[in-house]
């Protein structure tokens, strides 16, 4: 089973492209709670960033675990070579996976108290959407807006796990900045959701926004959505203010999601992969470099 696992974890979690992404999101995010806390004068990563960080990748690759037994029947018909339905692993092998990573995840924050309440809760209402969909069928594949808004508390919440982590290390208790900043990223996520599904000739039984938004308004959704998290963000680090122009630095990836758009508008078939792909782990870099510029290693 642990060689099933490991080949899983190389075809469908794709190392060289999720740890980036769930590193800089651990990081990042934990760098952008200490630029918008005023009460914070240093920062420092340190062991319980180590936890969080773990903790994040390997929950990402479970809920990847999760996603994979929730699509079996789509993926049978459209992705066939996926390793589940390529019966490379078996349903039992990844649900054996996520109750043993989940138990191993819990007892690993078991002493961060409101960190381990957000991440059982996440893991929590992971589960519960996961079966709803498999054993009910709800929200209808068809209905993306819906399944959006279902889905999207996942990550959020995992995002306040991050924010509950950085709060017990700082001693402090949550404020509406740190709570704005949840939101903000969340928002930002929507970049990559709208992005990788932007295509002039979606395939068959294909599930894109273009049914609904348009090609080109399933572009400049992905377009919006970064500029509307990065305006937030923006808004929280007061770039403007004495000591923190760093903070401007949050702009920078935006070009990220300009390129994607300028190429699609000239006629390319879907959103450029690399730049699609690199937006969100820039996003989070920035703030890293915000973070520990103004108040970190080099302020």
């Amino acid at each position: 089973m642990i060689r099933r696992w490991a080949g899983y974890v190389r075809l469908a979690y794709r190392p060289a492209i999720q740890l980036p992404y769930t590193i800089s999101w651990a990081l990042g995010l934990t760098a952008l709670f200490a630029s918008v806390t005023g009460t914070v004068t240093a920062w420092r990563p340190d062991t319980e960033l180590v936890i969080t960080v773990v903790t994040v990748v390997l929950a990402m690759l479970l809920m990847r675990g999760l996603d994979d037994i929730r699509d079996l029947d789509y993926d049978r018909e459209h992705n066939p070579g996926r390793p589940l339905p390529a019966g490379l692993v078996s349903e039992r092998d990844l649900l054996t996976m996520v109750v043993l990573g989940s138990v191993a995840l819990l007892a690993l924050n078991s002493w961060r108290g409101t960190a381990l309440v957000m991440l059982a809760v996440q893991m929590a209402y992971t589960g519960a959407v996961i079966a709803i969909d498999r054993f009910a069928g709800w929200p209808h594949p068809d209905r993306l807006g819906l399944q959006v808004a279902v889905n999207l508390p996942i990550q959020t919440l995992l995002s306040l796990y991050v924010y509950s982590g950085f709060l017990r290390a700082e001693g402090l208790g949550p404020s509406a900045p740190g709570i704005v900043a949840v939101l903000a990223v969340t928002v930002g996520a929507m970049c990559l959701e709208f992005g990788r599904k932007a295509t002039r000739r979606p395939k068959p039984g294909e599930r894109t926004y273009v049914t609904v938004l348009g090609p080109s308004g399933t572009s400049l959704a992905a377009l919006a959505a970064a500029v509307a998290a990065t305006t937030v963000v923006l808004v929280v680090i007061e770039p403007w203010r004495p000591g923190l122009g760093w903070g401007w630095l949050v702009l920078v990836p935006l070009v990220l999601p300009a390129v994607s758009v300028a190429r699609f508008a000239r006629g390319a078939i879907r959103w450029p992969l690399m730049p699609t792909l690199a937006y969100i782990p820039a996003m989070y870099t920035s703030f890293l470099a915000v973070g520990l510029l103004t108040k970190g290693a080099f302020g």
